[in-house]
């Protein structure tokens, strides 16, 4: 296994992590998790900010003209045999 400067960074994370797990205390869950339903209701609300996003967002940035990847100089619809 080569040791490229990616995963020697890793390496370090994972240490790092794993000796601030014995040296840190923890702190206690958040009130708000002991509410019914707090966890479906969070993941229906990402579930639908992703679906915002796909929807609403991201098509505009991603549309291409519909002659996009004609060459250059040919007329519509009549390429070249």
């Amino acid at each position: 296994m080569k040791l490229t400067p990616l995963r020697i960074l890793f390496g370090l994370a994972l240490l790092g992590s794993l000796a601030l797990e014995f040296l840190y205390e923890p702190t206690p869950p958040l009130e708000v998790w002991d509410y019914p339903f707090f966890f479906a209701l969070t993941g229906v609300l990402g579930c639908l900010a992703l679906a915002f996003l796909a929807k609403g967002i991201l098509p505009p940035l991603l549309d291409r003209p519909e002659d996009y990847y004609d060459p250059p100089g040919e007329p519509d619809g009549e390429a070249e045999s």
